[in-house]
């Protein structure tokens, strides 16, 4: 286990950690870098940064995107499992209501912001990997994603393809990635490794120290949220509602599809650490980024427990008009390999 801080000087770092988030702040241990002789998918399993992204210019070379300006990142797990986010940064935050945007606002905020989970497959004939999406910010079924993709070092290349099955030729746009180190993790953070789906939420009242009730089973967001904690020391979480989200009735979303798809699909990305130490434990998600404009560097504190595989997380108590102690849990459990 890791040198622990205070609580106190914990809660007033965690902006500055945020910050350096998959930048590097731990210091790298054993490199995803895959064995000689590997399988493509092998090779795919890791957590990369996006480092820039390009476009084809008049004569066909690749140039930098002009005025890019995002931060994301993307994971594949060896159960067949990936899921990403990439954040425009500077998005301007919310002037009415941090929780309540408008739907002006929430167009803004929608606007180049992607994330999306699911299976991911490797045709390595055809040097293409397929993003077999289950969850998206736009409501809809989302058809699957295809990139061309290339290694080189710890450079992966992702390149659409173009309509009707391009060749890599005709792409005119790719992003690249770099893979990062693993991180020394502590005995207690490696028990979090792995992608989760929600099961369900509940919800609990104390009064003086007595649990007055505990229920309220929801399942709003069952089965199409995912977390995700990886061996790099990240996180990642996508909460999107499993019944509900109309399709947009054309190409771009109206700013009152745009304020549906906010209510409906929220999530964020950072490093993670775990305090075992503290009574009751707490992992604390510090954030990079997130769907909410201005949520980027929080702090997210959730109680945990263990049994089996599942994964209960609280979120902190609150006090009432009535005096009880209420809060909440998410209940996680631990996905097995796809079925491909």
């Amino acid at each position: 286990m890791r040198r622990r801080l205070g609580l106190g000087k914990m809660l007033a770092v965690a902006a500055l950690v945020a910050g350096a988030v998959w930048l590097g702040g731990r210091n790298p241990t054993t490199a995803q870098t895959a064995r000689p002789g590997a399988s493509d998918r092998a090779t795919f399993v890791g957590t990369y940064r996006l480092m820039f992204t390009e476009i084809k210019d008049d004569k066909g070379q690749w140039t930098r995107t002009p005025n890019f300006n995002s931060v994301g990142y993307i994971t594949y797990a060896d159960t067949g499992h990936m899921a990403v986010h990439i954040m425009p940064r500077n998005r301007p935050r919310f002037a009415s209501n941090q929780n309540q945007p408008t739907g002006e606002e929430a167009l803004a905020a929608i606007r180049g912001y992607t994330a999306y989970f699911g299976p991911f497959t490797v045709d390595e004939s055809k040097q293409i990997v397929t993003h077999h999406r289950v969850g998206t910010i736009r409501p809809g079924q989302p058809p699957p994603f295809l990139r061309y993709y290339e290694f080189t070092g710890d450079r992966l290349t992702l390149t659409p393809v173009p309509a009707n099955n391009g060749s890599r030729e005709q792409a005119t746009n790719r992003l690249v990635w770099e893979r990062l180190p693993n991180a020394p993790l502590s005995a207690e953070e490696k028990k979090f490794l792995g992608f989760h789906k929600l099961l369900y939420t509940d919800s609990y009242r104390m009064k003086d120290g007595k649990e007055i009730f505990h229920g309220d089973r929801v399942e709003t967001r069952a089965n199409t949220s995912w977390i995700i904690y990886t061996p790099t020391g990240h996180m990642m979480v996508h909460l999107m509602d499993n019944k509900g989200r109309a399709e947009y009735a054309g190409a771009q979303a109206t700013p009152a599809e745009a304020l549906a798809a906010y209510r409906t699909y929220s999530g964020y990305f950072g490093r993670f650490t775990t305090y075992e130490n503290y009574n009751p434990p707490f992992v604390l998600h510090n954030q990079q980024g997130t769907l909410r404009p201005g949520g980027e560097n929080d702090a997210t504190k959730r109680f945990y427990q263990f049994k089996g595989n599942i994964l209960r997380l609280g979120t902190p108590p609150t006090v009432n008009a009535a005096g009880e102690t209420t809060g909440g849990h998410l209940y996680w459990e631990t996905m097995p390999p796809a079925k491909n």
